[in-house]
């Protein structure tokens, strides 16, 4: 008997004790209405494996293998089904882990050869400074009124470069000097004066090689081979960063892993859409599938179940029931298909929001049974009892 049943009866049994009684015309006071609370509160529900799931192939196409049938226990990711074309999925999917793989490792190259590829990259200024004032110190221009816009050009740069040289170790001798200090300010100053005119010469020596027609002799040509050497020298040198890497270089490989770790997930989408796996360990209850025969998306074909565990979902528990309930409550539990027979279990969830069912607003209530059984089957009608602590 629920709730309201009990609630309207009492009401009843209240008004004929008020009207029955003493026939005195004195006045007497209303009899006073006192909540009761239910000891028991009783809804219809059903019977559901406490995990469940369904499942379905993420595109169409034709079922090529079943690996597992309805009543075999699966563990979580085991392949249950798969669709043809999964193969050349699976290749490319390998090929795209490998490429990742390769990536990585030439990532973690760079990374790992950084310091010697600052001594290197140290060494090979180091070789070319010398390469090139072996040929420099040969270098005269003669006469200047004679001399060709190649030939003026390169004696600015072999000037601009002296005193560039010159800056430059000026300033390492007052590197150790605060930041602010006035000597290394000036001498940072002259420096970066110096860097900018040599720049400028080079970039003037080589618009005039450029426009120049005449055949060069083979120490003008072993001048700007030197010149050529030093100046790629220097651009690899102070292109390293703080943690001597090429910004550009490290940019590409972390671009190619980045690259191969997006061709990895595509594969691995690939793949996924074409098998069908068991999200969670359990045992397949049913499959809709057929070897040969289509597939649709994203179309149920298989249901998967915990069944270790079972649950009541209630489906007619009014709003005047559900407010004595509470989590961790007692409750028992009847099947239909074994009548006589009683389980016991606990409240463990409600849903907040109410829904109408049969012209009456219901709340579903979860109640998880202390043992399950291999006879339980999905959907069985249920009635459960739970134990409000009421009197």
């Amino acid at each position: 008997m629920n709730k309201t049943l009990i609630t309207l009866l009492i009401s009843v049994t209240l008004l004929l004790s008020a009207c029955g009684g003493n026939a005195s015309t004195e006045p007497t006071a209303e009899p006073a209405i006192v909540g009761v609370a239910l000891a028991e509160v009783t809804a219809e529900g059903t019977l559901l494996p406490q995990r469940t799931a369904e499942l379905a192939f993420a595109q169409g196409g034709v079922v090529k293998e079943i690996l597992v049938q309805p009543g075999e226990v699966v563990a979580k990711d085991d392949i249950i089904a798969s669709l043809l074309g999964v193969e050349s999925a699976q290749a490319e999917l390998a090929a795209a882990k490998l490429e990742q793989t390769l990536a990585q490792q030439a990532l973690d190259a760079i990374h790992r050869n950084a310091l010697s590829t600052s001594s290197q990259t140290e060494q090979a200024l180091l070789n070319a400074q010398d390469a090139y004032e072996s040929e420099a110190n040969g270098w005269n221009l003669g006469n200047e009124d004679e001399a060709t816009d190649l030939e003026l050009r390169l004696d600015d740069y072999v000037i601009a470069e002296e005193n560039y040289r010159e800056a430059r170790e000026k300033l390492d001798d007052v590197l150790d000097l605060d930041k602010d200090d006035h000597d290394r300010m000036d001498a940072q100053e002259d420096f970066d004066t110096e860097k900018k005119s040599l720049q400028e010469a080079y970039v003037d020596l080589k618009s005039a090689l450029a426009e120049n027609d005449k055949m060069l002799n083979e120490e003008l040509n072993s001048l700007l081979n030197a010149i050529s050497k030093l100046e790629a020298a220097r651009e690899m040198q102070e292109r390293l960063n703080d943690a001597n890497l090429d910004p550009e270089i490290l940019a590409a490989a972390e671009a190619r892993l980045e690259s191969a770790k997006a061709r990895v997930a595509a594969a691995e989408a690939a793949v996924a859409s074409r098998e069908l796996r068991a999200p969670f360990n359990g045992t397949l209850l049913s499959t809709d599938l057929t070897i040969g025969e289509s597939a649709l998306p994203m179309t149920p074909v298989a249901f998967v179940a915990d069944t270790t565990r079972w649950i009541v979902k209630t489906k007619d528990l009014a709003e005047v029931d559900v407010a004595n309930i509470s989590v961790g409550d007692s409750a028992t539990v009847v099947l239909d298909a074994f009548p006589g027979e009683t389980f016991t279990g606990v409240v463990t969830a409600f849903d907040p929001v109410g829904k109408i069912y049969l012209g009456d607003m219901t709340y579903q209530v979860t109640i998880t049974l202390d043992e399950s059984a291999p006879r339980f089957l999905w959907n069985m009608t249920a009635v459960v009892t739970v134990d409000t602590g009421g009197e």
